[in-house]
């Protein structure tokens, strides 16, 4: 008998589970029930699960008394026994029943939610947008049903699988996409942002999880839905523009520019050239994308006169050069190591850039006296790409040897233990590095070293992902695949990437990444596989469970920076904030403007912040009145023990950016410091002069003019303020020198 129950558990098990109205974990309790009830019929014998579920008794009822009327009547007239529950014949009935009772159920839903749709569209075209969102809303909630919150909320965790979305139809899933424009393009009409870049972000949520569904293939490959739907296209870049257009708004240029690019991108991967031009003349011009394309991120232009529109997506913030003993003999440098350890600055190794010449020193910033760099013991070797982490004293350097060094930071000395790869069981393994790695992210939770990606054998970057336990000295693969290994597309895991940014949650519960490049062009240089002559960065963020060992994708919200590489970012514990300063694109195009002139890549200087302290954190722009030039691979620190934020080095292209540099080298490299205040609890603001700093202001190369305000390369003052101010033309020196004069204590040298 118990065999025979299980004929029905199984299918009746499996299938409430695909269509997520129940959670069984062990079916053969319930078929005992389902049995019960037939036979006995008390039902209270039935799980609190199934017994909330009437339709699914209903349907159990249904379906067995429809197959003993079709099946049973003429065996029971000859007088033989009836085995109702060993009959296959039920199990088939009884899954067919479902199957079309679902569909039904579906095609109810659909009917619903399009006559919701046609109402929504009507109010819009009347420009009766706070009538027409709450019609977009509901048609799509009648369709994914009550079961789910949309836009996808905390309840699903944050992340961007949804087993809903991944079980549409293509008729269903155009539907939810068109409801979700609706609703994005309302809010941008009516100037709430939040809710307009959630609703877009929607759009991306579905268009992701189609993808999911679909045979994997790698990020930088276009998904193009078999059979083609043009439709799918359409709302696709419906999405990204209204997205790009709010972005624009709020003056975060990068992704406004990042978002029409991302279209463009998707129509040139279209089979048809008929159906390119078709989208570019009803959605997408060129001459829209070249125009976003003209701005710098942040573009100085814009941002001189920028005001806070939604401190939900924007905040206040401060960027200030600090300066130190003019004795201090450390040379400007990219490529390096830096970090934090009792308020003091530490920078080992890196490369000039426009040299050859690669460091091997090391050197250390009281943060507090600010009396200048001092030397400490140089490293054994000159190296470059590699990272260090602190953990009781140590700060640990890995570049990918069995032989992991360390610097000892109270006796100031290196040293160095040997470590193993073992398996589960503690046998050794063979060494996965094959070479020395480079461009990876590196973190030490509770007493282990995490180290994810970075490059070692092939060009474009890994995503192999283990753990050193320093007491144990034993390496512990967690994820992905070696070098030496085939790579194959999946979704359940980071792709291989480099030059990508991490941090760990105040916690210490999860390692998150976030964006990076495959470096499919150095690829090409090397003539190696998935060469390209086209850059390629990922616009994805990850969370590591460290307790359960598992990958989630998290959701990119709010006002994010755009996707990019060799960006600086760190955590402050202080504030519970995640930063991100600067990076690189190798796809994003910059066009000079009013030149021929384009580049087929972008630098930044912008700032964000992601706010840990608020339920379901979002992206938020930093708006300061100066920023650091343009750069990327430059150094962003914590100081633990006081929450203050400290940037260091990096470079920039000279063609790309100009930096007064006479020796028309390809690149610059910066040996600055800067410190961020952020207008937010312990983030130290209110040491900030916000309106005198938007006078003062260095935007990157240009300055502002104190007078008047314009921007551009002008003459700082020669009094005894240091340069503190700037001026266009003697008038505006003339002009506002008393001001000057009186609020800074500047006299004539």
């Amino acid at each position: 008998m118990q065999a025979s129950r299980s004929l029905i558990a199984v299918p009746l098990a499996r299938y409430w589970m695909r269509h997520g109205r129940l959670d069984v974990q062990e079916p053969r309790g319930e078929v005992q029930s389902f049995c019960h009830l037939s036979r006995v019929g008390p039902l209270h014998a039935i799980s609190p699960q199934l017994r909330n579920s009437a339709n699914l008794i209903l349907l159990c009822c249904i379906a067995t008394k429809v197959w003993f009327n079709t099946h049973c009547l003429r065996t029971m007239s000859g007088h033989n026994e009836v085995d109702v529950v060993n009959s296959p014949d039920l199990v088939a009935a009884f899954t067919q029943y479902l199957l079309r009772t679902e569909l039904e159920e579906r095609r109810y839903r659909d009917a619903e939610c399009k006559l919701l749709l046609v109402q929504a569209e009507g109010l819009e075209r009347q420009n009766k947008f706070s009538e027409a969102w709450p019609k977009f809303a509901e048609a799509l909630q009648c369709l994914v049903g009550s079961q789910l919150k949309v836009p996808l909320d905390p309840a699903n965790q944050g992340g961007v699988r949804c087993l809903v979305y991944m079980n549409f139809t293509m008729d269903e899933c155009l539907t939810a996409m068109t409801c979700c424009n609706g609703v994005a393009l309302c809010m941008h009409e009516t100037n709430k942002y939040v809710e307009g870049l959630d609703w877009t972000l929607e759009v991306d949520v579905i268009h992701k999880n189609a993808r999911f569904v679909a045979k994997p293939v790698f990020e930088w490959d276009p998904y193009l839905p078999s059979p083609p739907c043009l439709e799918f296209h359409r709302q696709r870049l419906l999405g990204l523009v209204t997205a790009s257009d709010i972005f624009l708004k709020l003056g975060n240029t990068g992704a406004a520019a990042y978002c029409r690019n991302v279209g463009s991108d998707l129509l040139k991967a279209l089979p048809s050239r008929i159906d390119e031009l078709s989208l570019r003349r009803e959605v997408l011009p060129i001459s829209s994308v070249v125009a976003v394309s003209t701005l710098r991120h942040p573009d100085p232009s814009l941002y001189r006169s920028m005001e806070i529109k939604d401190s939900n997506l924007q905040v206040r913030g401060s960027w200030q050069r600090l300066k130190w003993a003019d004795s201090s003999r450390l040379t400007s440098r990219m490529a390096h190591a830096a970090f934090i350890y009792k308020s003091r600055l530490y920078v080992c190794g890196g490369q000039k850039s426009g040299t050859i010449q690669v460091y091997h020193d090391m050197w250390c910033l009281d943060l507090v006296k600010m009396n200048g760099w001092r030397e400490l013991p140089k490293y054994k070797e000159r190296f470059l790409n590699s990272q260090m982490a602190v953990h009781n004293g140590k700060a640990y350097l890995f570049r990918g040897f069995e032989t992991v060094d360390y610097f000892d930071l109270e006796k100031e000395r290196w040293g160095s233990f040997e470590t193993r790869f073992v398996d589960a069981r503690g046998r050794r393994q063979k060494w996965p590095y094959t070479k020395s790695l480079t461009d990876y992210t590196v973190h030490i939770v509770n007493g282990k070293l995490y180290v994810f990606g970075g490059k070692y054998k092939r060009p474009i970057g890994c995503n192999f992902f283990a753990v050193l336990d320093i007491a144990a000295r034993t390496w512990k693969h967690l994820s992905g695949t070696q070098d030496n290994a085939p790579l194959i597309p999946q979704y359940d895991e980071p792709g291989a990437r480099k030059n990508h940014a991490s941090w760990v949650d105040g916690k210490g519960e999860k390692i998150y990444l976030i964006y990076g490049m495959a470096d499919r062009q150095g690829a090409q240089m090397f003539q190696a596989e998935f060469a390209s002559s086209e850059g390629f960065v990922y616009d994805d963020c990850w969370s590591w469970d460290i307790k359960a060992e598992r990958w989630q994708r998290e959701r990119v919200s709010g006002n994010y920076p755009c996707p990019r590489a060799e960006m600086s970012a760190c955590y402050n514990p202080v504030t519970n904030q995640a930063v991100m300063f600067g990076g690189y694109n190798p796809a994003l195009p910059f066009y000079v403007e009013g030149s021929q002139v384009c580049f087929g890549f972008n630098y930044f200087s912008d700032t964000f912040v992601l706010d840990y302290r608020e339920p379901a954190p979002r992206w938020k722009q930093v708006i300061t009145g100066s920023f650091p030039t343009y750069r990327a691979q430059g150094q962003l620190l914590t100081d633990p023990a006081t929450g203050r934020m400290y940037l260091f080095g990096g470079y920039t292209n000279t063609d790309w950016v100009p930096t007064g540099n006479q020796k028309h080298d390809l690149t610059r490299s910066y040996g600055d410091v800067w410190e961020l205040r952020v207008d937010t609890p312990g983030g130290l603001f209110e040491e900030v002069d916000w309106e005198d700093e938007r006078r003062t202001a260095q935007l990157g190369p240009w300055q502002a003019c104190y007078s008047c305000g314009s921007v551009g390369v002008w003459k700082k003052c020669g009094g005894t303020c240091d340069g503190r101010v700037f001026f266009c033309t003697p008038n505006c020196q003339k002009e506002s020198w008393p001001e000057h004069k009186r609020k800074h204590a500047c006299r004539r040298s």
